[in-house]
C-alpha cells in the first residue's frame, strides 16, 4: 500500500510537467515563445555587435529571421565615389561573408506552428499584416522600432506581442481588450 501511495503521488506530480513538456513544442505555447526569443535574439545581437539588427516577418509564412541591418544607401554612394586612387568601391553582394565568414545574418529563424497564424501585424504604426516582408530595427542602445503582433490558432485563442520602444523587450498579453492597437 505504501509503495502505491508513493507511485500515486509520483505520477500526480509528474503527468502535468511531462503534459507540459510535450505540449511546448507545439501550439500557442511554442509561438509564443518563438516571438519572444527573436525579439530577445534580434536586440541582444544589435547590443551585442554595436550595430542594427532587424527583425524579419513573413506574416504570410509566418517567419522570423534576425539579419544585421544593412546601410544600403551609403554603400550605394560608396559604390559610385572613386577611392584615392580613382577606383570605384565595389558594393559587396547581399549575404556575402564580412570579416570571418559571419555572412548578413546572425543565425536565428523560427516558424509558427501550423495551427498558429498571424492575424495582425503593425510596425511603426502601420498595419503590415498583408505585406509580404515587414522589418522591425533593434539599435544597439536597446531601443527599437514599435511592434505589435496578434497571433490567432485554430481554437480562435488570441495573445497579442508588442515591443516596449525604450528598452526592446517583448511584452505579452492575452486579455483581447487589453491588445495594444496596431
Amino acid at each position: 500500500m505504501i509503495v502505491c501511495g508513493i507511485i500515486a503521488l509520483f505520477m500526480t506530480v509528474s503527468v502535468p510537467f511531462m503534459r507540459n513538456a510535450i505540449d511546448g513544442g507545439k501550439g500557442m505555447t511554442r509561438a509564443i515563445k518563438d516571438v519572444q526569443e527573436a525579439c530577445s535574439h534580434a536586440r541582444a545581437t544589435a547590443i551585442l555587435q554595436q550595430t542594427t539588427t532587424e527583425l524579419v516577418i513573413r506574416p504570410r509564412d509566418g517567419t522570423f529571421e534576425v539579419t544585421i541591418a544593412g546601410n544600403e544607401a551609403a554603400q550605394r554612394t560608396q559604390m559610385d565615389s572613386p577611392d584615392v586612387a580613382g577606383n570605384n568601391w565595389r558594393m559587396p553582394e547581399r549575404g556575402a561573408a564580412k570579416g570571418g565568414g559571419g555572412g548578413g545574418g546572425s543565425g536565428f529563424s523560427a516558424k509558427l506552428p501550423d495551427n498558429v497564424h498571424i492575424k495582425g501585424l503593425g510596425v511603426n504604426g502601420e498595419d503590415w499584416t498583408d505585406d509580404p516582408v515587414a522589418r522591425v530595427r533593434f539599435r544597439s542602445n536597446g531601443t527599437c522600432d514599435e511592434m505589435s503582433i496578434v497571433l490567432i490558432d485554430d481554437h480562435n485563442e488570441a495573445r497579442n506581442i508588442w515591443l516596449e520602444v525604450v528598452t526592446g523587450l517583448p511584452e505579452l498579453e492575452s486579455d483581447e481588450s487589453k491588445f495594444k492597437a496596431r
